[in-house]
Parts: C-alpha cells; sequence; structure tokens
C-alpha cells in the first residue's frame, strides 16, 4: 500500500513541475506563437508565426487565416496565408507574403505589380505593450 501510495505521489509531483515549468518556459523569441487582431474591415485575423530552429531565430514561417475578407475575396468569405519573414532588427521581421480566398480556388489576393501575387509587409513587436503592429496598421495580441 504504501508503495502504491509513494508511486502515485512521484507522479502527482512529476505531472504537477511539467505543468509549472512549461507554463514558465518563454518563446526564444517575442515572435514566436499565435497572435489575433482585428483589421480595419472588423474582421479577425489569427497568425501564427514558427521560428525556424536552424537559422539561429532569424527566420519565421507565417500562416494566417482572416475569418472575413470584405471585397477582394469573390465570396466576401474567409481567406488564408502563407509566408516567411526575416528578423532584420530586434524587434522588426520583414516578410513575403501569399494569400488566398476559401474556399480553394476562389482566387488569389491580387496583390499590385506582382507576379505572382505576393505582398511585402512588416511586422513590428513592442515590447511595452507586447503587442505586434504590421504595415496596414493591425495591432496583434498574443493569445494564449
Amino acid at each position: 500500500m504504501n508503495r502504491t501510495v509513494t508511486a502515485a505521489s512521484a507522479i502527482a509531483l512529476g505531472i504537477l513541475l511539467l505543468a509549472v515549468l512549461g507554463a514558465a518556459a518563454s518563446p526564444r523569441h517575442p515572435f514566436r506563437g499565435s497572435w489575433k487582431g482585428t483589421d480595419s474591415d472588423g474582421s479577425t485575423i489569427i497568425l501564427k508565426f514558427v521560428e525556424e530552429s536552424r537559422t539561429y531565430g532569424q527566420v519565421f514561417e507565417i500562416r494566417a487565416r482572416d475569418n472575413h475578407t470584405g471585397d477582394w475575396c469573390s465570396t466576401n468569405g474567409p481567406a488564408e496565408m502563407k509566408g516567411v519573414g526575416l528578423l532584420t532588427e530586434e524587434n522588426r521581421l520583414w516578410a513575403s507574403l501569399v494569400w488566398w480566398c476559401l474556399p480553394p480556388g476562389e482566387g488569389i489576393y491580387p496583390f499590385p505589380g506582382s507576379n505572382p501575387p505576393l505582398d511585402q509587409d512588416q511586422f513590428v513587436y513592442d515590447p511595452a505593450t507586447e503587442s505586434i503592429t504590421d504595415k496596414w496598421g493591425t495591432i496583434y495580441y498574443r493569445t494564449r
């Protein structure tokens, strides 16, 4: 009986320790993680920055989803994005992005003067407000 109680206590302590360490762990770079913002048309954009580990925090994969695109998609529905970002300064990330409308086949965002349609964006992290701002002025806050 004592052995069972001791083993159960050790397992419970281990789970508690993992939970505390996981909560205390912070990302290696402030961009890393999921962010949520509201753009100028009132839609919600979810961003996700994934740090490419072999680049020592210089390159990020970027994914996004806009729940309502307004008139730039024929359906006025959602859109998704993939991109790559390069950290050029401590809190500034330059990115090349491609957006496409959903459902698939409804169109790719027609960025002027670009063939194929790519967008250059800039994401700036503000440590004072713990937020990210894009070139359009959308402010993103970290999601938990």
